[in-house]
């Protein structure tokens, strides 16, 4: 292997006869390669292209075989038959390779032909349900998004249902009718709404208002009642009422409408189709859905008010611990409920659910377990128990946790934290580590993995034990320091949110308060703990805290470095040093709306940029929130093991480079910075300038909000 494509050029190393190395690119009579974690050229006189077959994860997709197929050991019809699946069975796809499969039936995980499966979509027969959009929802012809949307659905728009479909990958849709024709909608995009029946009432238009053929603005629209007219209705759903005006039936909404007749409560009726049941609840509510009925628990003595406003008239106050029932929310969060005869709202931040409300019972009556454990004891697991329960969940091969044991008791020794606690903590964050974060930068917790840019954000370590060692005295510091703010007491303990999915701060307690929005967290943590040592064999228990405090620990040394052309815009103004670390002098701004490149992301949060042809630094941009401060247009980063680029957007193009997992790439933009695509392929340039085509299916855009 030489250092250039010629032969008078340096040798790298010698490569024995029949190795295998990896083609990056072609210069002449010479290919660019790699081997043995070097790269180089070598004469295309003495090698031999040959074809690998590598799987690729996929999402997890159900298919139905079509015959009695083989499960083979391998992806190829040379693989031994590990048993044969009937006809007609159902199996889970985890991996595709080539026109091969990887599922698992029975206790045996093997391939099957493609040829012999086809995708599963289990279809049920409902009863007529009502649904109404939550959002712009699209209807397709199909229950996927294989096939182009037919229609484009605003908010607020109902339609019929009697079939719900789970498809192949799991997402739920339902068939509904529209225009006379069948068609599909996402279940995410719609909310499940209630008709009702009442005595007659009457309407006056505020503005001029359409008659739809049904309820919603996609319909059909019949005619329009004028501003002043009025309208008579005893039918409604959701916001759309029921009407005839001009000789025409049809639907308007409700909202471009003042009540100018009193409503009775008595005699009405409500259901989910077009008989309705009975029902007290008046028409004219607060903005608000119908729901089903379901008991939720005061967490405090609370107000019972006329309508949804703390300003409202106050009806009377509600025990703490008093359950109560509802159907109907409001688009503030408050519930109507009755209670002592009187029917009004209250505020559902203060309404838990019958499950929260028991475990607080559960917690406040019985604290002898893990989740109030003090964590600055020391814990008697064994290394050997640590390796164990990891080793039942990953490899060696596919986890960087993986026979960690003895490094995690050694951290926690060192720092007094309890090494138990330590090894469920990793093992949680990190999926055993097995997680892209764990395994790209040695984070096995997650540090510095923000919502918004989890990989860009996360803290990358140098080795696993150092990053071991940093969170054990990380937590000390804080979360286990009284004397720090993200203090809430040294255990797991737990969040309750109340049902609005706010956490209710009086009930939540320890660890999970500050350091997990998952308020099952605490909980989690317990579980893993569980599973290597039982409680009653934890002698930690018995144990004194450590109380020593140790100073928080330097991020470490470190950075992601970027491939040199990506282009981001700031969305504010961002202050500019010469030097890292170092405010003290402005060097430069870069005004809103400009265009700069990024060039690193360091550990301890500052960035490396290049502004009008000059490097300077940052500490100006949160990643946290950093769609306040630039949005990158460029960025992708490689999720396939391998990934090929190729000289043309199809699976035919010759392979002209590739690409490592986890490994940034440059995305190259149009004069408007917006990525090339053709079809689901990105155009992207490589580091030595090649440029080349890459599978959509294979990258993750970084920092683009």
């Amino acid at each position: 292997m030489r250092k250039s494509a010629s032969t008078s050029s340096s040798v790298i190393l010698t490569i024995p006869k029949g190795k295998k190395i990896t083609y990056v690119s072609t210069s002449g009579s010479w290919y660019k390669v790699k081997y043995s974690s070097k790269t180089g050229y070598v004469s295309s006189k003495y090698v031999k292209k040959t074809t690998t077959t590598t799987s690729t994860a996929i999402k997890k997709t159900k298919f139905k075989t079509t015959a009695n197929v083989n499960l083979r050991s391998k992806a190829s019809t040379s693989g031994s038959v590990l048993t044969t699946i009937p006809k007609g069975k159902v199996v889970t796809a985890t991996a595709k390779s080539g026109s091969w499969y990887k599922v698992t039936y029975g206790s045996k995980t093997g391939w099957v032909k493609s040829t012999y499966v086809k995708e599963y979509y289990k279809y049920t027969t409902t009863a007529k349900t009502l649904y109404k959009t939550t959002k712009t929802a699209t209807l397709r012809s199909t229950p996927d998004t294989k096939k182009a949307s037919v229609y484009s659905i605003t908010a607020d728009n109902v339609f019929q249902s009697t079939q719900k479909v789970v498809n192949s990958i799991g997402e739920t849709w339902y068939r509904v009718s529209y225009k006379s024709k069948n068609y599909f909608v996402q279940s995410t995009f719609v909310t499940k709404v209630t008709a009702s029946s009442f005595s007659k009432l009457t309407y006056k238009a505020n503005t001029a208002s359409a008659l739809y053929s049904y309820a919603g603005s996609k319909h059909t629209k019949l005619t329009t009642v004028p501003k002043g007219a009025t309208i008579s209705t005893t039918y409604r759903i959701g916001n759309w009422y029921k009407t005839t005006y001009g000789g025409k039936t049809g639907y308007v909404w409700i909202k471009n409408f003042s009540k100018v007749t009193a409503s009775s409560d008595s005699g009405s009726t409500s259901g989910s189709g077009s008989t309705g049941s009975t029902n007290t609840t008046p028409p004219d509510l607060p903005s608000g859905t119908t729901i089903t009925k379901v008991n939720y628990v005061t967490t405090s003595n609370l107000n019972l008010r006329a309508s949804d406003s703390s300003s409202s008239t106050l009806l009377g106050t509600v025990p703490e611990g008093t359950t109560l029932s509802t159907t109907y929310k409001t688009t503030n969060g408050w519930f109507q409920v009755t209670y002592s005869g009187k029917t009004g709202f209250v505020s559902g931040n203060y309404l838990v659910t019958e499950a929260n409300a028991a475990k607080i019972k559960s917690y406040e009556s019985n604290q002898d377990h893990y989740i109030f454990l003090d964590l600055r004891t020391k814990s008697s697991v064994t290394a050997a128990q640590i390796d164990a329960y990891i080793a039942k969940s990953a490899t060696s091969t596919n986890s960087v946790l993986h026979g960690q044991g003895a490094t995690i008791i050694a951290a926690a020794e060192k720092y007094g934290v309890n090494a138990l606690y330590l090894a469920a903590h990793a093992i949680h964050e990190s999926n055993y580590g097995k997680s892209t974060i764990s395994m790209a930068k040695n984070n096995l917790f997650g540090f510095g993995a923000y919502d918004l840019a989890p990989f860009v954000g996360a803290v990358k370590y140098s080795t696993i034990k150092s990053n071991i060692e940093f969170i054990a005295q990380e937590m000390k510091a804080t979360y286990l320091n009284p004397s720090n703010w993200k203090y809430k007491g040294a255990y797991l303990g737990y969040t309750i949110k109340n049902v609005n999915g706010t956490r209710i701060d009086s009930l939540s307690k320890g660890m999970n308060f500050y350091y997990a929005s998952d308020s099952n967290w605490g909980n989690a943590i317990a579980s893993h703990m569980t599973g290597m040592l039982s409680y009653s064999n934890e002698g930690a228990k018995n144990q004194a805290a450590n109380t020593t405090v140790p100073s928080r620990p330097a991020y470490p040394s470190g950075k992601d470095v970027f491939p040199t052309g990506i282009i981001a815009v700031a969305k504010a103004n961002i202050s500019l040093y010469s030097t890292k670390g170092s405010t003290s002098t402005v060097a430069a701004t870069i005004p809103k709306g400009a265009t700069f490149n990024l060039l690193e992301k360091w550990n301890d949060y500052w960035l490396t940029v290049k502004y009008n042809g000059k490097t300077y630094y940052t500490n100006k941009i949160s990643l946290s929130s950093y769609n306040n401060y630039m949005s990158v247009k460029n960025l992708a980063r490689v999720t396939a093991s391998s990934l090929n680029v190729r000289s043309s957007a199809s699976t035919t193009g010759t392979i002209v480079g590739t690409l490592d997992k986890f490994e940034y790439v440059e995305l190259v933009v149009n004069s408007s910075n917006t990525p090339i695509t053709s079809g689901s392929w990105y155009k992207v340039k490589l580091e030595d300038g090649t440029i080349g085509w890459c599978s959509s299916t294979y990258l993750i855009r970084e920092l683009n909000k």
